[in-house]
């Protein structure tokens, strides 16, 4: 779903929480920094896919380089074999005809001239074997700088593509975890509503997102051992995340009998709002910290005397942190 614009969100938020909170500035301004960071790792990463475009373009550069480094390199080690070949090859014949040869090659000639054009012939010849002995010199040289280049090239590439692999692994991590942080906070402010209703004056949030959950009045509802039930059950699947009422501070934890995993959230508006059966508490709703309506507390769970049923929050109202009263017509008011 794409996002909307972020002043619309900006707008909403004001208006649900008009006359503005210190809180409610506190969302406005995370939630825009938030967006502004997000849009900055964009651009970066933006950035730093043009500039992997750049650099695997020279490497395809390079590689093309190597390939033809490569097919050089063979072409000179096939003529320097041919060079050597040619040279045993003349030493071996120069070896078996003797240091007389030349001499008796320019006797058997037919007359000064003839001598003299032989002579000529030696003199090639043996320019011949100095030039291909020199030529076969350069080819080795050649072929050792063309390996070492090949190596280089080589380490080059691998360098380039792990900087270009670290470098974007590490922007598309923030990017995704300011997306995260972004998208936390929109749903935050869609979530909260301002209220204005007896004695529930404030900002307040259902405790699971909208169209997540479901849940009656069953204030006084009869349980086992003769109790009457003191809160409301709010139904959701397994493993939802449960979100602060309003705006306060976790003011303990508990886990065992028949709640099984709860927190006790102490409102700004002086209620004590009670949460039970939790699968889970999340780092959000640690103990001492404050914490804004709609953010991330826990998650929905079977915990306690809830086991094996339909998984739940029990959750309960105490006015003043007193004696609990009947929660339903404020949670309506929040989800309804």
């Amino acid at each position: 779903m794409r996002r909307p614009p972020r002043w619309v969100l900006l707008t909403l938020l004001v208006a649900v929480c008009a006359p503005t909170t210190a809180v409610a500035q506190d969302l406005e301004a995370e939630l825009e920094q938030a967006e502004e960071r997000a849009e900055e790792l964009r651009g970066d990463l933006d950035a730093a896919t043009a500039a992997y475009e750049d650099t695997w373009a020279r490497i395809e550069q390079l590689r093309a380089e190597r390939s033809e480094l490569e097919g050089r390199a063979e072409e000179l080690e096939a003529q320097y074999r041919r060079a050597q070949a040619a040279m045993t090859d003349r030493a071996v014949a120069m070896f078996k005809r003797g240091r007389t040869d030349a001499s008796l090659f320019l006797l058997a000639a037919e007359g000064p001239g003839e001598a003299a054009d032989r002579a000529a012939l030696l003199s090639a010849l043996q320019t011949r074997d100095r030039a291909e002995a020199e030529r076969a010199g350069a080819l080795s040289t050649a072929l050792d700088q063309i390996e070492r280049l090949l190596v280089e090239r080589t380490a080059e590439l691998d360098r380039l593509q792990e900087e270009l692999d670290a470098q974007r692994d590490e922007l598309a991590g923030d990017l995704q975890d300011a997306e995260a942080r972004a998208d936390d906070l929109e749903q935050r402010a869609q979530n909260r509503r301002r209220i204005e209703r007896g004695a529930q004056q404030g900002v307040y949030s259902c405790i699971f997102a909208p169209g997540r959950t479901n849940f009656r009045d069953t204030w006084g509802a009869p349980r086992s051992g003769g109790r009457s039930h003191k809160g409301t059950d709010v139904f959701a699947v397994m493993g939802e995340p449960v979100l602060a009422f309003t705006d306060g501070t976790i003011a303990r934890h508990s886990n065992g009998g028949l709640g099984g995993i709860s927190v006790y959230l102490q409102g700004d508006d002086a209620n004590l709002y009670y949460y039970t059966h939790l699968q889970r508490i999340d780092a959000n709703g640690a103990v001492g910290r404050r914490v804004q309506g709609g953010e991330v507390i826990a998650y929905n769970g079977d915990t306690g005397n809830a086991r094996g049923g339909a998984p739940h929050v029990h959750f309960e109202l105490k006015p003043g942190g007193g004696a609990s009263i009947n929660p339903y017509p404020w949670l309506a008011a929040a989800c309804f």
